[in-house]
């Protein structure tokens, strides 16, 4: 089994998989000058994104002032079975996503399963082990058994991870591509042909350390301004 990398539609048009959402709900709007599009695609019985466009839309509102780029697109994405199992993910960032006529940068978001068993060896490289205590500090319940730990996805814990988690380390690498990319002095060469290259020739291990920092920096600047956490908002 294996997930196909895209698809070609009846006009000879490529997607990816990930670009493949069929939208319920579709919002535009400016926040301080960065053209915003969300889309959202109903979640199945029994999943949920843990949070709502409208949950997205406050924190990105707080976020405006402390990044110096915001996503063209903001994607609720219901992945298929087979996506859920062979490559299950909370989120991506799209350094280019086209969803039909909707085109850009992108933070995609997927749902997951309630209910649903999060397993994690005991034998954990450093990433790992760093991953896991996230997950711990996102509230994750885990239950140690004898080769692993377990626990089950909560709409309290899929939000925490989801929406102060996640969304902050995608964006953190559309800020750190801004910075070392389209922003002059800062980018890695005047050039921008080359200041790209220069990027993407780094290890995505790298780019993964930025994020993680960026996003843990980001909740605590906005915790400790009383912006996080907050009730859900639901649909507004």
């Amino acid at each position: 089994m294996r997930i196909p990398h895209s698809w070609k539609d009846k006009h000879g048009h490529y997607s990816f998989f990930f670009e493949r959402l069929d939208a319920d709900y579709k919002q535009e709007l400016n926040l301080k000058g960065n053209r915003l599009r969300i889309l959202y695609e109903r979640p199945r019985d029994g999943f949920t994104y843990g949070c709502s466009p409208a949950d997205v839309i406050k924190m990105l509102t707080s976020i405006v002032n402390h990044t110096p780029s915001l996503p063209n697109i903001v994607a609720f994405r219901q992945p298929t079975r087979k996506q859920q199992q062979l490559k299950p993910v909370w989120g991506r960032f799209v350094y280019f996503a086209e969803f039909g006529k909707i085109q850009g940068t992108a933070i995609i978001l997927e749902a997951q399963e309630l209910g649903a068993t999060l397993k994690w060896p005991k034998r954990m490289s450093l990433a790992d082990q760093a991953e896991y205590e996230r997950l711990v500090s996102d509230g994750h319940s885990f239950e140690e058994l004898k080769r692993h730990y377990k626990c089950s996805l909560t709409e309290h814990t899929v939000r925490n991870t989801v929406l102060y988690r996640t969304l902050l380390h995608e964006l953190g690498h559309l800020v750190q591509y801004h910075q070392e990319v389209l922003m002059r002095p800062m980018a890695l060469d005047q050039d921008q042909d080359v200041a790209r290259e220069l990027y993407f020739s780094k290890p995505s291990s790298e780019r993964e350390v930025f994020a993680h920092a960026f996003a843990s920096e980001l909740y605590q600047t906005l915790e400790s301004s009383g912006h996080v956490p907050f009730q859900s908002l639901g649909f507004e």
